[in-house]
């Protein structure tokens, strides 16, 4: 009993350690979010859901800190209330986790359909009222070579083509932001001026629409993105079950010394 006792300290140590090395990195990445603008969620959520969710994130990863310190130190020092605290702790993470993965699952068309909404309502009505969003829309589609919500039409903004006779026909303007690298600044003027109806020239403008090119790489990569969030959860579920076995085998262990 002794020499896996010791071998389940040392498993869970180590365990902790990832946890402290999953807390550093998820701290990382709400800062990142807080601080940078071309985080493609930055422009797929409201700004009061985008600050939520970062924060979300951010007190997640503090909350696991702690779990992996006072799993290690519980171990040191043969504390069992720090143990049971970092049982309950990262309890409450998993439960989070499951539920929000269920839910996302379970409401993912709804989901698909609020973001594309809310991203072509940008591009249709934000953009041209609000300052700060079109800083930022700008930067998306410049980093991320993408022009418009589903593709550079968008930018028409719902105008349709006049088909009888007019004088002056309508006219909508591309962003220059969607013009491709190495493109002159002429080149980029004329052909982000357009009439209704035609199409971009997709050898100066970005063809693929923010969105549609954010959906894709997802869709891409769902398999890898599932693999980590279930290695990740089985890790932790891991540590709540070598918690739970050292939580029991150290109060045996108080009381034989009683």
């Amino acid at each position: 009993m002794g020499a896996g006792y010791k071998c389940m300290k040392y498993l869970f140590i180590v365990l902790n350690i990832i946890f402290l090395l999953f807390a550093i990195a998820g701290i990382g990445v709400s800062i990142w979010m807080f601080v940078d603008p071309t985080i493609p969620l930055h422009f797929m959520q409201k700004s009061n859901d985008y600050l939520i969710s970062t924060i979300i994130i951010l007190i997640a990863s503090i909350i696991l800190l702690i779990v992996a310190l006072l799993g290690i130190y519980s171990v040191a020092k043969e504390a069992r209330k720090a143990l049971i605290a970092s049982f309950c702790l990262l309890l409450i993470i998993v439960v989070a986790e499951v539920a929000a993965g269920v839910w996302g699952y379970i409401n993912r068309d709804k989901l698909d359909v609020h973001i594309r909404t809310y991203v072509q309502k940008i591009v249709r009505e934000d953009y041209d009222v609000d300052e700060n969003v079109r800083s930022l829309f700008d930067t998306i589609q410049s980093k991320m070579y993408c022009c418009g919500a589903l593709s550079p039409m968008d930018w028409t903004k719902g105008q349709v083509l006049y088909m009888g006779i007019k004088n002056s026909p309508s006219i909508y303007n591309i962003p220059q932001s969607c013009c491709r690298p190495g493109v002159s600044p002429k080149e980029c003027a004329t052909a982000t001026h357009l009439e209704v109806g035609s199409n971009p020239d997709s050898n100066i403008i970005y063809d693929r629409g923010c969105y549609t090119l954010i959906m894709t790489k997802l869709a891409d990569n769902i398999c890898t993105i599932m693999i980590v969030g279930g290695i990740i959860l089985a890790v932790q579920v891991l540590g709540l079950l070598l918690g739970l076995i050292l939580s029991c085998s150290m109060n045996r262990s108080h009381r034989y010394k009683a």
